[in-house]
């Protein structure tokens, strides 16, 4: 089971979900509905119980629920798992959860008070509220931050339980939220920063004699664009090679989100109010740009029916030679596996290209208002407290760098080996040359690796990539860095809630859609769009600045 391709595109919605906010028995999975989870400590005397200075002496069962588990899968006899169980003298009862059903099935299993011991929960503010109101979801200790202070550490690089805590009268927190980055891979701001590039035929460029930097504006792509569809640079015959195919909210991040970084939230403004950026002037001058820039045929006219991974197709097969996309180490590494795979013989770093989109200003406008957590964990108000101590343990442990050597890297002497402070990657490798995937060698992993830290944060520094995904990577995010206006994620309105906010379901990227397909007076469609949308608007900037305007 690979879940590359499925965790990058969850990454991706990590983006979009901040923007909706603001506008992966014994041995095997219990794969039962209703699990009973009351983790009941059991008697020592299984393997694994040599736990470090004896800390742990009783066994321990709990139930948990992940993602990317197989109801077939044996969890409880690889390398990883029976390291963790040296430490920590446990067993677990896993519960496969698939990434259509997983929201709702936790919050059934959360409302019957049936729920896992641990479950895999995909965080709602609203839900959040009203679970730890009701006594639903157990907080966690007071003196967490202190007995787990590896944990309490990634918790509070996410941004988010400091925030949880101002909600309740005692401070608690009632979830272990999952922290992105728990090293920052900038160099001057521990916000994260939209990961979104331009992926580009630089060899294709070459050939055209077009040569691009760090960043691109969008003219620089019209000229690289029209210059592969007028040179057919993919050789696919006249008018069949396409300059740019990317799925329509990349697109607008590339021409319109470069207007207003803001252009699909909810945003204060410097009087202190709040207005919304998809009505804003800045916005419409952006669609207007793109427009213009539709019309010149490089961009691939059926853009708006992509779903999935057409414009990744397109890119490999040299129909196109642009996208836009994700540049974390991980999707690059991804991207370049994939060309190498559909063009035998072709060197990745030398005919992929990637820069940073630029907007008219020369700056950098990603999307804001990024969060760094995805998802978290959260707990059976009835698990005891031996029970819950040594889970909250196994996830301090993961957030330490032995933890996460051991997951992602594997076990020394077999998968990796220390050379003075650099670690060198010795496990297997592919037909491809490439080394295997973890879960591929350890099933375990796929239980370990979604918890409290998540994968993104060691792509950033994984000695088993190539030297050149990663650079290009990092240097990604630190040309950003250094030409964006840096600001603060506005928790206050992400997370209000109020009924007409609540409700409010209008796109501007399904507007923008709309706008360009029907080929009418632009400046009409987009005043026509506005009056129709405003009653709406109104209703929520009322309420948003009501309560938060200073």
């Amino acid at each position: 089971m690979k879940s590359n391709r499925k965790w990058a595109m969850m990454c991706c919605a990590v983006i979009a979900f901040a923007a909706i906010l603001s506008a992966c028995s014994s041995d095997k999975p219990n794969a039962s509905s209703s699990p009973s989870a009351t983790g009941t400590p059991t008697s020592s005397g299984s393997s694994g119980n040599g736990n470090a200075a004896g800390k742990f002496e009783k066994r321990i069962t709990f139930s948990a629920t992940s993602v990317d588990l197989s109801d077939d899968g044996n969890y409880m006899n690889d390398e990883i798992y029976k390291a963790f169980d040296a430490k920590f003298n446990f067993e677990y009862k896993l519960i496969p959860l698939s990434w259509d059903n997983w929201v709702e099935r936790d919050r059934i299993w959360i409302n019957s008070g049936d729920m896992p011991d641990m479950m895999f929960w995909n965080f709602d503010f609203k839900d959040y509220v009203n679970f730890s109101k009701q006594g639903l979801i157990k907080p966690l200790p007071a003196d967490y931050e202190q007995k787990y202070p590896n944990l309490a550490s990634a918790m509070a690089k996410t941004g988010l339980s400091d925030y949880l805590k101002t909600l309740d009268p005692e401070g608690r927190v009632y979830m272990v939220p999952n922290v992105i980055y728990n090293t920052p891979v900038t160099e001057t701001t521990d916000l994260v920063l939209d990961a979104k590039v331009l992926y580009y035929r630089k060899d294709w460029a070459q050939q055209a004699g077009i040569q691009l930097g760090d960043t691109v504006t969008a003219e620089q792509i019209a000229e690289l664009g029209n210059a592969f569809v007028q040179q057919d640079s993919g050789g696919n015959g006249a008018g069949r090679t396409i300059g740019l195919s990317s799925q329509p909210y990349q697109l607008y991040s590339a021409f319109v989100q470069t207007h207003n970084s803001f252009y699909n939230q909810f945003h204060k403004v410097d009087s202190g109010q709040y207005v919304w950026g998809s009505a804003e002037d800045s916005t419409f001058e952006g669609i207007k740009s793109f427009a213009q820039y539709f019309k010149q045929g490089f961009i691939d006219k059926d853009y708006y029916t992509f779903k999935s991974k057409e414009h990744y197709d397109k890119f490999d097969t040299g129909i196109s030679g642009m996208f836009i996309d994700g540049a974390s180490a991980a999707n690059v590494n991804e991207r370049y596996q994939a060309f190498a795979k559909a063009n035998p013989g072709a060197n990745p770093e030398e005919a992929i290209g990637l820069a940073t989109i630029v907007g008219p200003d020369g700056k950098f406008h990603g999307q804001q208002n990024i969060l760094n957590y995805w998802a978290g964990e959260v707990f059976n108000p009835k698990i005891d407290d031996e029970t819950f101590d040594r889970i909250l343990s196994i996830l301090d442990y993961i957030a330490t760098d032995e933890g996460q050597r051991l997951i992602f890297a594997g076990v020394e002497g077999k998968d990796y080996k220390m050379e003075g402070d650099k670690l060198v990657i010795t496990r297997e490798k592919d037909e491809q040359g490439n080394f295997k995937y973890m879960g591929d060698l350890y099933p375990s992993y796929y239980f370990f690796y979604t918890k409290i830290v998540l994968p993104d944060d060691w792509s950033a520094r994984d000695p088993s990539l190539a030297d050149g995904v990663r650079d290009t990577a990092v240097k990604m995010f630190r040309v950003k860095e250094k030409i964006t206006d840096l600001i603060p994620p506005d928790y206050d309105v992400m997370f209000l809630s109020a009924p007409n906010k609540d409700k409010f379901n209008i796109s501007i990227d399904d507007a923008i859609t709309q706008i360009i397909l029907e080929k009418k007076d632009i400046d009409t469609q987009w005043a026509d769009w506005k009056k129709s949308v405003q009653p709406k608007v109104d209703a929520v900037l009322k309420e948003i600045n009501g309560a938060l305007a200073k």
